[in-house]
């Protein structure tokens, strides 16, 4: 398995996916912050230094989490479209192990760029807040931090899952992405958030909040429900690839 997971680890340096993708997250981690907080009491968003603000800003795990969904994707899928995970299968026989080895791979990448996004996301906040007189960030950065990291890796997870189900780069990209930001919420957060918080997105969201989030999971429960999700999918992909014919 070690052998297999530096192999992936390989792949993933020798593309540019991973420059582009960690580069993308970064600016539009930064982007929010910064706008946010210069833009906070206007057209009824809530006022600078707020909970509610804060808590506001520093969600970068919304940016995170879909940049790894779709490296997940990419890191599956894009091998069926170029064929190369013929030879990697042939390579290694046990193709489950091979699915296992893309999961640890993605899913520790995950936790890596979460963690680094909410540090660097931190550190611009502090002084930028610091200009609008807010000294103290009223929220919980540890919890926050640890949910940014979780809710990162496991976006990762089913990204790889849903790659490995779909084989299809294009198409599990854009429903993944439509089921997340246009059917989770766009409309089941508004429609029926007694059911929205229980699936992924929701979840996602969850274990970045504080408890007092009524329409959302406590963020313990939510890092369960994540968990779940991330690894029923896993599962289910490992066992349909095991199973299933190349082509």
């Amino acid at each position: 398995m070690t052998r297999l997971v530096r192999i992936e680890i390989l792949k993933l340096r020798t593309t540019p996916a991973l420059y582009v993708s960690s580069l993308i997250t970064l600016v539009l981690a930064l982007a929010g912050v910064t706008t946010t907080i210069l833009l906070a009491g206007r057209g009824g968003t809530p006022a600078v230094g707020t909970v509610a603000n804060v808590s506001k800003t520093l969600q970068v795990s919304a940016v995170t989490s879909t940049v790894m969904l779709v490296l997940g994707i990419l890191s599956v899928a894009g091998e069926y479209r170029n064929r190369t995970i013929m030879s990697t299968f042939l390579a290694e026989t046990r193709r489950g192990r091979v699915v296992v080895a893309k999961l640890l791979t993605v899913g520790a990448l995950g936790a890596v760029l979460g963690a680094v996004t909410f540090g660097v996301a931190v550190a611009v906040a502090v002084p930028v807040y610091a200009v609008k007189g807010v000294h103290s960030l009223p929220v919980d950065l540890p919890q926050m931090w640890i949910g940014c990291i979780l809710a990162s890796m496991c976006f990762g997870l089913l990204g790889v899952a849903l790659g490995a189900l779909t084989r299809n780069t294009v198409g599990a990209i854009i429903g993944g992405l439509v089921w997340v930001q246009i059917v989770e919420v766009g409309i089941l957060q508004s429609a029926v958030p007694s059911l929205a918080k229980w699936l992924p997105a929701g979840a996602g969201v969850a274990v970045t909040a504080g408890p007092d989030a009524a329409t959302l999971l406590a963020p313990g429960m939510a890092a369960l429900v994540l968990a779940g999700w991330a690894a029923v999918l896993a599962v289910a992909a490992t066992s349909v690839v095991s199973r299933s014919e190349l082509r």
